[in-house]
C-alpha cells in the first residue's frame, strides 16, 4: 500500500517519523508542550502560520489588544469577546507559539518575560521550544497531533507519557506493532458516539488514534489504522 511519510520535529527537538496510508492526505498538524517547575506550570500550543488568527476567529472569537517584539519576533495578544480568556502568540517563520490565559491577559512585561524564558528554534518540520537553563523548568508533557480529514486524529505523546499509556497486556497485531481498543466515555456522549479510540504501539513510538465512525466503513478504518507507524529519533 502506498504511504505518506511525515518527518516532524517535536518541541523537545527530537524527531518523529509518521507513516500513514497515502490517502486521505493529512489536513493539519499541531503540537503541545507543558513546562513545570515547583508550583509553576504553563502550557503552549504550536501550530502553522495563521494559527492565532484561526483561533481568534473560529475557536474563541477575540480582538487584538496589543502587539510587540520579543527577540526580533512579533507577539500578538488578543482578548476573547466574552472576556473569559486571552491568548498571547509568538509568530515564527513557519509556526506560531500560543499560550492561553483565563480572563484578561497579563501585562506586556509579564508576557515578554514568559517568552524570553524559552529557547525557540523554528524549522519547517516543527518548532523547538525548550526552557532556558536558568528557569529550572522541565518539559512535563509533549504531544504532536496529526489530523486526517475523513479518518480522525493521531496523537503522538513523548516517550515519558507513552510509557505510562501503553497497556501491560499484549494487543492485536498490526503491520508495525500492536493495537488496543479504548473507551472514550470520559470525553462525553457526543465524542464517544462519534469516535472510536485506539492505542497503537509501534517499535519506536506510540499513538492514541481516534477514528471517526461515520467517515468510512469499519473495515476501511481498521485497514487504515493497521498501516500506521510511529518512530521517534533523538535529535542529532
Amino acid at each position: 500500500m502506498a504511504t505518506q511519510t511525515l518527518n516532524l520535529v517535536a518541541p523537545s527537538g527530537d524527531r518523529v517519523d509518521v507513516d500513514l496510508p497515502a490517502s486521505p492526505v493529512v489536513s493539519s498538524i499541531a503540537a503541545m508542550v507543558r513546562f513545570v517547575g515547583g508550583s509553576y506550570g504553563t502550557g503552549f500550543q504550536i501550530g502553522p502560520r495563521g494559527y492565532h488568527d484561526f483561533a481568534c476567529t473560529y475557536v474563541a472569537p477575540a480582538s487584538q489588544r496589543e502587539r510587540f517584539m520579543v527577540h526580533g519576533r512579533e507577539v500578538l495578544v488578543a482578548e476573547a469577546h466574552d472576556k473569559q480568556s486571552s491568548v498571547a502568540t509568538l509568530i515564527g517563520t513557519y509556526h506560531e507559539l500560543m499560550t492561553v490565559y483565563a480572563g484578561p491577559a497579563p501585562r506586556r512585561a509579564r508576557i515578554a518575560a514568559l517568552f524570553n524564558a524559552l529557547k525557540i528554534t523554528d524549522h519547517s518540520a516543527g518548532m523547538v521550544v525548550t526552557p532556558r537553563s536558568a528557569t529550572l523548568l522541565d518539559a512535563a508533557v509533549e504531544n504532536i497531533v496529526v489530523v486526517v480529514k475523513g479518518r480522525g486524529t493521531v496523537s503522538i505523546p513523548g516517550a515519558r507519557q507513552a510509557a505510562a499509556i501503553a497497556p501491560k497486556h499484549a494487543g492485536a497485531r498490526t503491520a508495525h506493532g500492536e493495537v488496543w481498543k479504548t473507551s472514550l466515555a470520559e470525553a462525553g456522549p457526543p465524542v464517544a458516539s462519534a469516535m472510536q479510540g485506539y492505542i497503537l504501539g509501534c517499535a519506536a513510538g506510540l499513538a492514541e488514534v481516534h477514528l471517526a465512525k461515520d467517515s468510512a466503513s469499519e473495515g476501511e478504518l481498521l485497514g487504515w489504522l493497521n498501516q500506521i507507524n510511529v518512530a521517534w529519533r533523538t535529535a542529532a
